[in-house]
């Protein structure tokens, strides 16, 4: 893909995620297409990229949608993803290298300037961090289906962007889990670091409910 569509699709797909566009809102190809000052061909391919990884719902002779999500929907997957990437922290903690650890450290610790920083703006930025840390533990799990089965989950609509809706305390709190499950990894403390994981993973689905169902 171009950068000129890549563009385009991260425009749109960070409208969804950051809550600009609700769940069920139309997402206007002529309108975004006027709006990036782009024609309608990066538009349209993008928001077919979009429904392929379930942001994006597209209905004959009505358009595109950003996805909706149900409670179940939400708490579905972050079950399946407590379950998951709870062994995955366990392996990783068994399997990983200095050069995992390394790379977890700079992460957590960039992850904190951000939080520290106070700054709306780099929400992305920490949500993108967020991303590569949990990547990372896949990755050091050393085990290629759990990682292609926790990053289909993770591309779902209803779990991107969960940092859009945290709030200073949350995000200190969340930050207090990454640097503890961080170090469980490093010290090789298979049992903790699955227990850290699963409890993260639980918060993070009670903040998102209560945001969104409250």
């Amino acid at each position: 893909m171009s950068r000129g569509r890549e563009t385009v699709y991260d425009t749109i797909r960070m409208r969804i995620v950051s809550g600009e566009v609700q769940p069920g809102g139309h997402l206007a190809e002529a309108q975004i297409s006027e709006e990036l000052g782009v024609s309608r061909s990066p538009v349209r391919a993008a928001l077919h990229r979009l429904a392929e990884e379930g942001l994006v719902r597209l209905e004959a002779h009505r358009g595109a949608f950003a996805s909706a999500y149900t409670r179940a929907d939400i708490e579905e997957v972050f079950e399946l993803r407590r379950m998951l990437e709870g062994r995955a922290a366990s392996l990783a903690a068994l399997n990983r290298t200095s050069d995992h650890v390394a790379r977890s450290e700079v992460l957590v610790q960039e992850m904190g300037k951000i939080v520290d920083a106070h700054s709306d703006s780099r929400r992305q930025e920490l949500h993108d961090n967020n991303r590569g840390f949990h990547e990372l533990i896949l990755s050091a799990a050393n085990s290629p289906r759990l990682f292609q089965i926790v990053k289909t989950l993770t591309q779902t609509s209803v779990t991107p962007g969960t940092f859009f809706y945290y709030s200073e305390e949350d995000l200190t709190r969340s930050l207090r889990f990454h640097t503890d499950i961080h170090q469980a990894i490093a010290d090789r403390r298979s049992e903790t670091a699955e227990e850290l994981m699963s409890l993260h993973l639980r918060y993070a689905r009670d903040l998102f409910v209560d945001k969104h169902f409250a």
